[in-house]
């Protein structure tokens, strides 16, 4: 396994923040944990994501680097709903 830097993408479990798995960007990393920005997410999460400001703290144990982009279809992005194009 690859190890996780400044900048990649990672998949994130459900946490004490989030009820729902969501996908985020790694801004800072500290010695068992990551700040986190949140790039995509389960819609019934977009309240905790708003309180949260976009951004949270997540145990390195818990993440997951994804070697593709994040924001499936039916999913939020920070700047809103994404739509499947046809």
């Amino acid at each position: 396994m690859k190890k996780i830097k400044i900048g990649d993408n990672i998949h994130c479990p459900a946490t004490g923040n989030m009820a729902w798995p969501f996908t985020a960007k790694v801004l800072k990393r500290y010695e068992n944990s990551y700040l986190v920005a949140i790039i995509a997410f389960d819609p019934r999460d977009r309240w905790n994501v708003q309180e949260l400001v976009g951004k949270t703290v997540i145990a390195k144990k818990a993440c997951k680097r994804l070697e593709y982009d994040a924001g499936a279809p039916k999913q939020y992005l920070a700047t809103g709903y994404v739509k499947r194009q046809r």
